[in-house]
């Protein structure tokens, strides 16, 4: 139900988090020429962590498909 009340944006984002989750620890989002690496140990953080930073950048890149990763 959560994810029926995001907008397109943050769909995308929250759809991102999940596909590239798996387990507590350090994960790394990216989009366009722009990365940045999280630390999160539940998907919820991890969602409400890098939407922020995706949104900080929406003025030029709400568009771009972002992805993330596990990296531990």
């Amino acid at each position: 139900m959560f994810r029926k009340n995001l907008n397109e944006s943050q769909r995308k984002v929250y759809d991102a988090c999940c596909n590239g989750w798996f387990i507590g620890g350090e994960y790394r989002a990216m989009f366009d020429n722009h990365e940045r690496r999280f630390y999160a140990d539940s998907v919820r953080w991890l969602y409400d962590e890098v939407n922020d930073w995706f949104e900080s950048h929406s003025d030029r890149h709400a568009g771009s498909p972002i992805v993330v990763q596990c990296l531990a």
